[in-house]
């Protein structure tokens, strides 16, 4: 391997600005590069690149393979002449149509990189991989977990819906069905802040993933009242069901569009008392809110 004679984001930056000129636009923004990131526009078409010294990730705006091929000769000659790792298309989770073309580059542990990709662990829940392609000798079956190495992971592995990350378990374990609602409602409004204010550089970056699991486990805990969510698994997030959803905007809607603004902050001095607050309580049942499955009629 080459020396290597860039190891920071903003000099990667620069060292594009120099060689692309008018080309490139990086965003100017120093918090972002302090957080390994160079995002802009290269050719009218979007990219972002995140560079941690041995570890480099560049995506793309869809249709935006020919700003890859480009930028591989020199992002190459930035990780000491190095192939690249791999290459995949990134599907956004949410947004299904939404495709970044991706290549990497991992200088640490490429192997185990490779690994986590193939298995479906290289990102969150936010994202899929398509299209995998590797630059080494091996093919994606040689890195598919054998059932005993799954075992393994299973045995030590943290389980969203089963670890409680942030929260006090024990805190939880008297919780009435509202206090569980308010305390859902409190985490998922602060990691939703936090997450905006990162998203707009306005705030460096902060690992939310404590509290990930934390709000994970809290909305598994609706079962304790009926809510139908399916089992915690390895490497699966509980997913929100029809169940929950009514469960979340029963007591939602009865917390922001019922009681006002003053009877919630009796309500929020009684519950810290530890006093009644029954009257303060929604009527009626969440599961009536459960939407119903629509039958098609089969036209003659």
């Amino acid at each position: 391997m080459a020396e290597r004679f860039i190891k920071e984001a903003s000099q990667l930056a620069n060292l594009l600005s120099k060689m692309y000129g008018d080309r490139i636009q990086i965003e100017d923004n120093p918090l972002r590069l302090t957080n390994c990131g160079v995002d802009g526009v290269f050719d009218s078409k979007q990219f972002g690149i995140t560079f941690q010294g041995d570890f480099l990730i560049l995506s793309v705006e869809a249709k935006g393979n020919s700003i890859i091929e480009e930028l591989t000769a020199i992002l190459k000659e930035v990780m000491g002449g190095e192939q690249p790792l791999c290459s995949y298309d990134l599907q956004d989770n949410v947004r299904k149509e939404r495709i970044m073309p991706t290549i990497e580059w991992d200088l640490c542990d490429p192997e185990g990189r490779v690994k986590e990709l193939v298995n479906g662990r290289g990102y969150d829940g936010d994202f899929n991989i398509l299209n995998l392609k590797l630059y080494n000798s091996k093919k994606v079956e040689d890195y598919l977990e054998s059932e005993e190495e799954k075992q393994e992971k299973i045995k030590d592995a943290r389980i969203y819906g089963i670890d409680p990350g942030c929260i006090d378990v024990k805190s939880v374990k008297d919780m009435s069905e509202f206090e569980l609602f308010l305390t859902i409602e409190s985490l998922g409004a602060y990691i939703w802040k936090i997450r905006h204010e990162m998203a707009h550089y306005r705030i460096p970056y902060v690992d939310l993933t404590e509290e990930d699991y934390g709000i994970e486990y809290l909305v598994y805990q609706t079962t304790r009242f009926g809510v139908e969510l399916e089992e915690p698994t390895v490497d699966k997030h509980v997913e929100k069901t029809p169940s929950y959803n009514a469960w979340y905007q029963f007591y939602h809607n009865h917390l922001y569009q019922v009681l006002t603004k003053e009877q919630c902050q009796e309500l929020s001095k009684i519950i810290l008392e530890g006093g009644d607050y029954s009257s303060f309580l929604p009527s009626g049942n969440w599961k009536d809110l459960i939407e119903k499955p629509t039958q098609k009629r089969i036209q003659e």
